[in-house]
């Protein structure tokens, strides 16, 4: 990949948990000010585990849950990477670059995201490309908490079922901003077909998100903007992109102002190749004269490519 990106990322979940926090009783994650807070690391998560579901030679992913059959336990990154390596108690003088180099060739999220392989005495942390600021919703959510009870016993009450709390969101409208930096690119070997393959798992990945806590979770704008020059960067992008009313319940209802996000563009539109853009079309768009339901609408004057 020789071309810096500055990414964009919105989603959104309806009565859902998209981030519990496990020192709160799993409850949403929230910030000081009410918005609904949602962690890099489980974006990269819900990637990892699309790219699981389709995993090839050379697009393996590393940092997943298995566990030893002999013993239950899961498995440590030292004996993930020591297993697939082949890496015994006696490190050689090789084995650091056998990490650097072997890792990123077989699993596509450490070309991605990177890794820190800790074996003994050849410790390796490769930094990826690909990186996520901590998400956050646009809109201010409420927390809605449930009891709920399980026909099972559990194994403090051997004759009746267990009772705990289940906590969700009512509406949440989730906006990430990342950067795909070509400098890291170089070191991981990561290429311009893995970039669409992360672009593939943000949207797709979020849309197979299943379980109890991660229903309703649905991508709703893609936005990579490409740069001409290396280590040309505008920063901060997604601030440009603002809820004029932050009390939204449904995407039906978001109407989001994009003046600042078209300044920034428009103010280094000479180091800008092109726009890389998927969206779906639910969310309104306004710059204050013209509104529409799609973003490309806006971006007259730039190259704009459909993800």
């Amino acid at each position: 990949m020789k071309q810096r990106r500055e990414i964009i990322f919105i989603y959104d979940v309806r009565d859902s948990n998209p981030n519990g926090d496990p020192d709160d009783q799993n409850r949403p994650r929230m910030d000081d000010n009410d918005y609904n807070v949602v962690t890099d690391l489980r974006l990269k998560r819900t990637v990892r585990d699309y790219w699981l579901t389709k995993e090839t030679t050379g697009n393996r992913v590393l940092v997943r849950r298995e566990v030893n059959e002999e013993n239950g336990n899961v498995l440590s990154m030292k004996e993930l990477v020591s297993t697939e390596l082949g890496i015994g108690d006696t490190v050689k003088s090789d084995t650091r670059q056998l990490i650097r180099e072997q890792l990123p060739a077989r699993f596509i999220d450490v070309r991605a995201f990177g890794v820190v392989a800790t074996v003994k005495d050849a410790n390796v942390a490769l930094t990826g490309p690909v990186q996520f600021s901590i998400g956050r919703s646009m809109n201010k959510p409420t927390i809605k908490s449930y009891t709920i009870s399980s026909t099972i016993a559990s194994e403090a009450g051997k004759g009746q079922g267990s009772i705990g709390e289940f906590h969700t969101l009512d509406y949440s409208l989730i906006k990430f901003h990342g950067i795909a930096c070509e400098y890291n690119a170089e070191a991981t070997k990561f290429s311009e077909e893995d970039l669409k393959y992360v672009f593939e798992g943000l949207w797709n990945g979020t849309k197979r998100l299943n379980t109890r806590s991660k229903t309703n979770h649905v991508p709703r704008l893609l936005v990579s903007v490409v740069s001409k020059e290396k280590e040309f960067q505008i920063g901060d992008l997604d601030k440009g992109l603002v809820l004029e009313d932050e009390t939204i319940k449904s995407p039906e209802e978001a109407r989001i102002n994009v003046s600042g996000f078209l300044e920034r563009l428009n103010q280094f539109k000479d180091s800008i190749d092109s726009i890389e853009l998927k969206e779906d079309g639910i969310l309104t768009f306004t710059n204050g004269k013209e509104t529409s339901r799609f973003l490309k609408d806006f971006l007259k004057g730039f190259t704009v490519k459909q993800l």
